[in-house]
């Protein structure tokens, strides 16, 4: 009875724990239920080589959703469509880029969703589309490997130039040159010396205009202060000539009857002058020819016989 017993438990006991082994497996295979998901397409143009199914999903870092189916584009076999699982409410809008990213050194592939400004509008999916599809942009790997490709062609682009350049005919230019190079290097370490001389002249020149820069500070101080006492001197003739137009302005009536009134009679006074002076000298030239005039005037009688 007690054999039977044991055997119960022990058969209980793998039932119980086999159930719960099948709970756990189909918790972690089918995930929550409570989770609700909006499925997404991406469509790259690259190669998608390290991304697996139930691939994380990220949008700016954060773990949103994974990759549940990855398939060829039927419509373009060069593409590669991925069908993507992202929690409901995540904000996916029209301008958010999905991109092939790479975890770390392990090589293990994801999706990152970036860009999505806040007042762009949310995506949704387009007249003829299941699904709304998010815009892809190459990866990293794949933009380094653009530009290596681009840096390639230009290296052989420049080295085809090169060889063209470096020629026959351009051989014997550049051999040209550099004899004449040799030339004109020699004829000028056989004047070194006298090219140290025109060195040592050309020192001694700049010294001496230093030094007579130096010297002519003290005249330039002088030059300034003069030009500052001719600026004064200036501006008090400046304002001496205010002023005798200011006088002129408050003195413009007594001017005006100077003029009109003062002159003229000085004019007739003047003549009157010329006039006594003109007499006085024909007095004087009769006086000095006879001076009885003085006594007896301009009528004398002529002298008699004898007299």
């Amino acid at each position: 009875m007690a054999k039977r017993l044991n055997n119960a438990l022990v058969g209980l006991f793998v039932i119980t724990l086999g159930l719960t082994w099948l709970g756990i497996s189909l918790w972690l295979a089918l995930g929550d239920y409570s989770v609700q998901y909006t499925t997404y397409l991406v469509y790259m143009d690259e190669s998608v080589s390290g991304l697996y199914r139930d691939a994380p999903v990220k949008y700016r870092g954060v773990e949103v959703g994974k990759v549940s189916r990855i398939k060829l584009n039927p419509e373009v076999p060069d593409q590669v469509q991925l069908t993507l699982s992202v929690v409901t409410g995540t904000p996916i809008r029209v301008d958010t880029v999905a991109e092939l990213a790479v975890q770390g050194l392990t090589g293990i592939a994801f999706v990152d969703l970036k860009g999505g400004s806040l007042d762009a509008p949310l995506l949704e999916a387009g007249e003829g589309q299941q699904y709304p599809v998010i815009q892809s942009s190459p990866s990293f790997f794949t933009r380094l490997d653009m530009s290596g490709t681009e840096l390639i062609a230009n290296l052989n682009a420049i080295a085809n130039r090169l060889a063209r350049l470096l020629d026959a005919r351009s051989s014997e230019s550049i051999r040209h040159l550099l004899a004449n190079l040799d030339t004109v290097t020699g004829a000028l370490a056989a004047r070194s010396d006298e090219l140290n001389s025109s060195v040592a002249s050309t020192a001694r020149l700049l010294k001496n205009t230093a030094d007579a820069s130096e010297d002519l500070q003290p005249m330039i101080t002088q030059v300034t202060a003069t030009a500052a006492s001719f600026q004064a001197m200036a501006d008090k003739v400046g304002a001496a000539s205010d002023s005798l137009q200011q006088y002129v302005g408050d003195r413009g009536s007594g001017v005006h009857q100077f003029s009109q009134q003062t002159l003229p009679e000085l004019g007739a006074l003047v003549s009157e002058l010329r006039v006594l002076a003109e007499g006085l000298r024909v007095v004087s030239e009769k006086l000095a020819d006879d001076p009885r005039v003085l006594l007896y005037g301009n009528q004398l009688e002529a002298p008699g016989p004898g007299e």
